[in-house]
């Protein structure tokens, strides 16, 4: 039997993406989603918990993530989890999971870039005579 490694999100941005380049020119895009899930207890109250995802994008994928997803805007995306250690700057051995994006879909309009609004606001209609 085939193994799969495959993981579907849908939550909302909790920061802006945070666009890198790697040692090989590589864009990286990293940010995070937080995922809600509700349930009632026992005693009938509803009880609300909210995960927080850390995603990586590269590439062309990368790219598009830094220029239309911003904060709080919803996104359904699907990747791989992938596990990596590191060394913190105390001298500790950290461990952390990642989602690596492989596809998303916009829940929402995307918001026009800074440099798109800017156009937007001086461009002048010719007026018929």
């Amino acid at each position: 039997m085939r193994n799969v490694n495959q993981v579907m999100l849908h939550g909302r941005l909790t920061s802006d993406p945070e666009v890198k380049a790697s040692q090989k020119g590589q864009t990286v895009t990293v940010f995070s989603v937080a995922t809600n899930r509700d349930w009632k207890n026992k005693d009938g109250e509803v009880i609300s918990h909210t995960d927080f995802h850390r995603v990586v994008a590269f590439g062309k994928l990368g790219d598009i993530v830094g220029k239309y997803l911003k904060k709080g805007l919803p996104v359904l995306l699907s990747g791989r989890l992938s596990n990596r250690s590191y060394v913190a700057a105390d001298g500790t051995k950290r461990y952390i999971t990642e989602v690596v994006m492989q596809d998303f879909n916009f829940l929402s309009k995307p918001k026009k870039t800074e440099e798109e609004t800017t156009q937007a606001a001086f461009s002048v209609e010719p007026v018929a005579a």
